[in-house]
């Protein structure tokens, strides 16, 4: 029986691989403003790079929606951000919401949901708050400076969770059998 479960050990590590955990940084870049046709609505187009505290440098890139019709408060919807480190990147969504102090300044809170990922971020989904500053350079152009935390967790690929079971059923029915692993 130890022998099984040393076989069911060594699967779980095969469908848990170890970049699920938490996540935390900083990034900085540039952002471009571009007015749709609803007064106060724009588009925001966002570069930059930053610094993850475990996976280590990034470039990010999202376009978001801003509306700052209610000045002061400002709601960012309908974003996508990519983050591209080495050996793999992070994509999702995410809304979130800022007050502007009317002096080209604001702070913001983000909610980013990580929809999936390639590399060794394959599989994972998670949760990602982001905080940070705009500071105004141009009537359609911002600085932004921000920080993050969040989780990830590592969803098996199909073909993983079918060795897995594979695996399982074959040491059950050894097991039903009476055979002994050596």
């Amino acid at each position: 029986m130890k022998n099984a479960t040393n076989l069911v050990v060594v699967l779980a590590a095969i469908v848990v691989p170890v970049q699920a955990g938490m996540i935390n940084g900083t990034f900085d870049g540039n952002s471009t403003l571009t007015p749709t046709s609803t007064p106060g609505i724009f588009t925001q187009h966002f570069s930059g790079d930053g610094d993850d505290t475990l996976f280590g440098s990034f470039t990010a890139s999202s376009t978001s929606t801003i509306d700052f019709s209610q000045p002061p408060n400002i709601v960012v919807t309908d974003s996508m951000l990519r983050e591209t480190f080495g050996d793999g990147t992070l994509i999702g969504a995410g809304t979130g919401s800022g007050t502007g102090n009317g002096q080209g300044m604001a702070t913001f809170t983000f909610e980013f949901l990580v929809t999936e990922g390639t590399g060794i971020f394959k599989g994972d989904k998670g949760n990602v708050t982001v905080t940070g500053t705009i500071v105004q350079t141009s009537p359609t152009t911002e600085s932004v400076t921000a920080s993050y935390t969040g989780s990830l967790t590592t969803v098996p690929e199909p073909s993983t969770l079918i060795l897995l079971a594979a695996g399982l059923a074959a040491l059950r029915l050894c097991c039903s059998r009476g055979e002994k692993f050596r």
